[in-house]
């Protein structure tokens, strides 16, 4: 009887393992959330997807893979640890998993202890799915960067400048936003480039632009070796600033100098390209005044030829014997 009624529960138990199985798959599949952890260069990574496109996952997991071992190869070895990647569907999922303030105009957070990136889904963030890659390489920079010793002590310009500098985001707006700043006298200068949250959205494309800016400045005054050379040194002990005198020679109020140079001197004509937005009215416009000058002066050379034409008629019946 003993073990007939164990028996009996084992089966109850197992009935109700499958039964928990079976609705757990309907509500995947009616939720539409992919997870899956797999390997990477940087540690197991969990990826979490709710919503989106089937299609599109192995294109993500991809990526992943391919950004870290990138990250690895350029700038190193960090410590391996777990980390997960979570595309959310909600702005309820994407508090949840930050659990943090954000501000409204953020895509997408990483966050430490534990390492995690958490992105808006292109359909709440009303980006493309081409963005969104650009988004989660971003995001897998600052994870590697959680990696580096006195990880704290980096300045968020170059946080966000490195990360910027792996998406390839500086884009030609990012440019037009900085010169058009620049021209206003208000640019920003490096130790005001901290604490992003706090700058409204009217500012964050200046902030994020000059960010990346200031890591192009360090690799044109220092050479293409300054940023792993600055990572190392902080692997070995140094704080940020101790590692950037140390690796370019020069103090830190030196290159904030050095970058006010190179604004000036790479940014103060690309707002001239903001007139590109009137290059659909204006072109049809010059072009219909070229085409009248040419027409009317394409009539007064044939005028003249007449005329000419005219004078040398007269110049032979005049020689011509009476």
């Amino acid at each position: 009887m003993e073990r007939g009624s164990h028996s009996g529960r084992c089966g109850s138990g197992f009935h109700a393992i499958i039964m928990l199985r079976f609705i757990l798959f309907i509500f995947i599949i009616s939720a539409q959330v992919f997870s899956d952890t797999f390997p990477t260069a940087l540690g197991d990574c969990t990826l979490e997807i709710y919503g989106g496109r089937v299609e599109d996952i192995p294109e993500i997991v991809q990526q992943i893979l391919d950004e870290t071992e990138n990250l690895v190869n350029e700038f190193g070895t960090v410590d391996s640890r777990p980390f997960s990647v979570y595309i959310t569907s909600n702005m309820d999922d994407f508090r949840e998993k930050s659990k943090g303030p954000i501000p409204e105009w953020g895509i997408a957070v990483a966050k430490l202890n534990p390492d995690r990136a958490i992105l808006k889904s292109p359909g709440i963030a009303n980006i493309s799915f081409t963005r969104m890659k650009e988004v989660i390489i971003h995001e897998l920079n600052h994870i590697y960067m959680f990696r580096i010793p006195n990880y704290y002590t980096i300045p968020s310009w170059f946080k966000e400048g490195m990360a910027m500098r792996s998406s390839n985001e500086f884009s030609l707006l990012h440019k037009i936003e900085i010169s058009n700043s620049y021209w206003k006298k208000q640019t920003l200068p490096l130790q005001r480039l901290r604490n992003f949250s706090t700058y409204s959205k009217g500012r964050v494309k200046l902030v994020y632009g000059e960010s990346a800016a200031a890591v192009e400045a360090l690799e044109y005054y220092y050479g293409e070796d300054i940023l792993i050379s600055i990572l190392n040194k902080m692997r070995l002990g140094s704080d940020f600033q101790q590692a950037l005198e140390s690796a370019s020679g020069e103090e830190l109020l030196d290159f904030q100098i050095k970058f006010e140079l190179y604004l000036e001197n790479n940014f103060n004509w690309v707002f001239l390209l903001r007139a590109s937005k009137y290059i659909f009215v204006i072109l049809p416009i010059i072009l219909i005044l070229g085409f009248i000058y040419h027409r009317r002066r394409g009539k007064k050379i044939v005028k003249q030829w007449e005329i000419e034409e005219q004078l040398e008629d007269l110049e032979r019946d005049k020689e011509l014997p009476n």
